[in-house]
Parts: C-alpha cells; structure tokens; sequence
C-alpha cells in the first residue's frame, strides 16, 4: 500500500493521543536504532517517518538524533489520513507522491509503521486502485531514483494491538517477541548471514521443499545478495544499491534475487494474510519461471482479483530469502520473514533487489519447515538453519519432497 504522510511540527497533541507500550525504554531502543544501526553523524538530515501510534518511539528516535548531531524531521500518518489518500481520493489524482523528494533529499531514512489497523485502512482500496497506485510508482522510477542517492534506512517495526487482533495474536506474546527481536544478537546474526551470503553468491541452483507440497528449483544468475543484520555498517553506507545500505529491526535475513525464467515446480505457501484477511492453502505451478495454477483454499477470491489485474511481469519468479533471526517466529498465520529459518518466495518486480523484471508489483509466499539446498548442500533443513560445518551435499529425506 503506498504511504502518504503529513509534516508536523508540534507533536504534543497527537503525543498525548498516542498509547506508549507499557514498561518499554523507548531511549534505550532509540540509542540502538540512531548510534547502532542507522550510525547517524553530525550535520546529517534524518527523516522519521511513522504513524500517530508509534509516536512515542518517532519522538525518543528524534530526541536522540538531536543529540548525535544530526537534523531530525519527522513525518507522521495516521489511520484516516492513510484511508483518505489511497481509497478516497479521486482516481484523476492519483500520481507519484511528491514527499518522495523529501526522502531523497535526506541522509538517513528511519521509518516506522505508518498504519496501525491495516484492516480499516485498506476497506474500500479496490485492486484496481492498487494496480493504478503501483503503476503510478513504477513509472516515476523509485528504485532507480533511490540507488542513485546516498541515502541509507533504517526501517523500525512496532506493535500494535489492532494488527495483532487482525492476525489473532496473543498480544502480550507477539509485543514481547518484537521488542525482543529488535533487541537480538545481531553479531551473531551477521556471521551466520554472511556465512550464508558466500554460499548464495557462488550457488547456481537453489531447490525449497516443504512437507506441505513445495518442490521448486530455481537459478541464481551470480546476482548480488543482500545482508540484513540489524547494522548499516561505515562499508554498507558506501555501497551502489540502496537495499546494501538498508536494515531492518528486528532483522536478520539474506535474501537474492533469481533468474526470472528459471522456476519449475511447485509452491505451497503457508498460512498468511492477503488484504488483511486470512490467506491459506495456496498452492502455485512455476514452469520456465512464469507461476501458473494458482489458487488458495482460502482468501482465493481476493488474489484472483489481485491476479487478473497484473501482467505477466508480475508472475515471474522473483527472489527468495532466509530468515536468521532466533527471536522471532511464526504465530498462527503470521509468518514474519525474519524468523530464523523461515523461507519466503517472491515474484513480480525484482529491480531494487539487482533483477532485470522491471514489473510494476509483485507479491510473496512464506514457506515454514522448509529444506533449501544450494547446488546439493543442505543450508535449511525442516525449517532449522545448518552451519556451514554440517551443511553437505546429501539427499533431502523423502519426507520433504512430498
């Protein structure tokens, strides 16, 4: 969903609104986020972008911004806001967002959740809107506009309690595990993700099998792979793609893009959700990387929307990413990406990770319990990372390759 955001300069109002997560250090996590991951120097402009629930956090990041020197400005949405410029505004006005200059113009992006209820938000945005907002921003050359700055981001999850009804969460379970996950070992996840990282750059073949049904191949075509630790190190800032000097928290993924014409097989996804509604049972055909056959048990009648919509573009195998993180996991149908071991498959558009599908959209399926194998060696095995020590070229159970 495209965000759009209001500049605010006196933040007291929607301060005193917003409901601080009970016995959290906000100072603490805005150190980590500023000194830490986002190593915010004097002088430099940083951008704060967020909705009016993580206000709390948005100010303590920009409080702490202040004192490393740098220039704080912050950005702020909230949920009506968010309704209004992609489901009420006129289809004659939709266009790329002019706040996008802002953010390049910037040094450092730090982004937080715009959007609080996704549901309440996106009722009403039809998927003809979604393909038009997509379109809109594919043709105004983000990524290739983004690339071409020195701009680095941090972006910042935070929980909220309408996300977690919206997924049945328990909530208490799922604030502990973000504010864990941000809080996780991330020199330990930066050796295991580069450890991972050298065997994707010099793989040739990838295969993903599931006990659900996934049996995929694909090619990984020598292009560049990805690192999110937590950390944009003084190396990572001087890097040519903008996704190289990006991180996230909770972190802890390594993911690449493939050769768009090399899927076969099959993918079954595990539970999530599609427009905010449960999304299960999907399985997908792949042959010469274009996805065919595709359908879900559930929530199948918003995605053949969403798919009737996209050309082919959109079809093509994408990429695909290993999560490191130990601190998270899957909950239900929530399956964040980051979660150690989890796998996700993605198609459609791949350009700002290094692919050569410009397409305007795409979409992606998690897969838990997974095995990955690059060119015979196991580095995934049932959904449990394999140290570059016991990971070896040796056949995959029969169990995994139902």
């Amino acid at each position: 969903m495209k965000n759009q955001y209001l500049l605010t300069g006196g933040l007291l109002g929607l301060l005193s609104m917003a409901s601080p997560v009970f016995g959290q250090n906000y100072e603490q996590i805005a150190k980590q986020i500023v000194n830490t991951s986002a190593g915010v120097k004097p002088g430099e402009l940083v951008m704060i972008t967020g909705g009016q629930h993580t206000l709390p956090l948005m100010e303590a990041v920009a409080v702490e911004v202040a004192r490393a020197g740098g220039q704080p400005r912050m950005l702020v949405n909230t949920d009506k806001v968010a309704h209004a410029t992609t489901v009420e505004i006129p289809e004659s006005a939709i266009q790329t967002s002019k706040s996008n200059s802002w953010t390049l113009g910037a040094d450092v992006l730090i982004s937080l959740p715009s959007i609080d209820d996704p549901k309440a938000v996106s009722a009403g945005f039809t998927e003809e809107r979604q393909a038009k907002f997509a379109q809109v921003a594919a043709d105004g050359g983000i990524n290739r506009k983004v690339d071409a700055t020195k701009l680095r981001g941090v972006s910042v999850a935070y929980p909220s309690r309408s996300f977690a009804a919206n997924e049945q969460l328990d909530y208490p379970s799922y604030e502990q595990m973000i504010w864990a996950g941000i809080g996780a070992d991330y020199t330990a996840i930066s050796t295991q993700a580069q450890q991972l990282k050298q065997r994707l750059a010099t793989g040739k073949k990838v295969h993903i099998t599931s006990p659900t049904g996934t049996d995929l191949t694909f090619q990984l075509a020598a292009r560049p792979v990805f690192v999110d630790d937590g950390v944009v190190t003084a190396a990572d800032q001087q890097e040519k793609m903008y996704l190289s000097r990006a991180a996230a928290l909770p972190g802890g993924r390594v993911y690449v893009t493939c050769e768009e014409t090399s899927g076969m097989g099959r993918l079954a996804a595990s539970p999530s959700t599609w427009n905010a509604k449960p999304f299960k049972g999907f399985k997908a055909d792949f042959k010469s990387g274009q996805m065919a056959n595709a359908k879900a048990d559930m929530g199948d009648e918003d995605f053949q929307k969403w798919l009737a919509l996209r050309d082919a573009s959109s079809m093509k195998i994408g990429y695909f990413s290993i999560g490191l993180n130990p601190a998270m996991k899957g909950q239900k149908d929530y399956t964040p990406s980051t979660a150690a071991g989890m796998v996700l498959v993605g198609i459609g558009g791949n350009e700002l990770q290094g692919g050569q599908n410009k397409g305007a959209t795409g979409a992606n399926f998690p897969i838990a319990n997974a095995t990955v194998e690059v060119d015979g060696a196991v580095i995934v095995r049932n959904g449990q990372l394999v140290s570059p020590a016991t990971a070896k070229a040796a056949p995959v159970s029969k169990k995994n390759r139902k």
